[in-house]
């Protein structure tokens, strides 16, 4: 498989896709151009102009926001089949927050004009980008009640849960982000991360396998 198929291939599992449709995104994808980067790469630093709809066909990236004394945060993860900061580009307006490879990544540089342009003339790609910014505006609310109301056991376990694949009778929840990210986005310490994992483990909620490093990939079962 060439690297053009190959892209395509993982671009049909994006659920943007599968909204806009064939050839909506047919169009997108002539004017575009795709990034393979590898772990720690800054795509788009905070603050910056919004040329570009990022759409993430392999790999997870993180949302890293700055705060005025310096101190940096991972806010939200996106995995494969994502489209981030959406509202920039279509606002016209800088970007909220950074975008960093927290694995090695593949993404279509989607140019933020085409992109526009398409929603004003395509009905199916204007829908497509209503479900994304709802799915979004959703998945920010959830963050907010998960912050503020949830412990962090349960925290912990809804994020391994949304990790693990939909098909029937699975249960690994994949991480292959490092630790202190995840612990970032649930926000709490890496320590309590670990104290949090180690806890469930002991319950027998889930069972844990691959590195111990922080920085390395795990994966955790979940009982069913």
């Amino acid at each position: 498989m060439d690297k053009r198929s190959s892209n395509m291939e993982l671009l049909r599992r994006s659920p943007f896709f599968s909204a806009a449709g064939t050839e909506a995104m047919a169009e997108l994808v002539r004017l575009s151009f795709t990034q393979l980067l590898p772990r720690g790469t800054v795509v788009f630093e905070q603050d910056e102009p919004a040329d570009f709809l990022h759409l993430l066909l392999a790999g997870s990236v993180g949302l890293q926001a700055m705060a005025e004394t310096g101190g940096r945060t991972i806010v939200e993860i996106f995995r494969a089949g994502e489209v981030f900061l959406a509202p920039a580009v279509l606002l016209r307006l800088p970007y909220l927050a950074s975008a960093v490879a927290l694995t090695e990544i593949r993404v279509l540089m989607i140019p933020a004009e085409s992109y526009r342009e398409g929603v004003q003339r395509d009905l199916a790609l204007a829908g497509a980008t209503v479900e994304l910014l709802a799915r979004h505006w959703r998945l920010m609310v959830d963050q907010v009640v998960d912050l503020k109301l949830r412990s962090a056991e349960a925290r912990v376990a809804r994020f391994l849960a949304q990790r693990v694949p939909e098909q029937s009778g699975a249960f690994a929840a994949a991480l292959p982000e490092p630790r202190t990210a995840i612990a970032a986005r649930l926000g709490m310490t890496p320590e309590t991360l670990s104290r949090t994992l180690a806890a469930l483990e002991e319950k027998g909620a889930l069972r844990r396998g691959g590195s111990e490093d922080p920085g390395q990939s795990e994966r955790s079962a979940l009982k069913p």
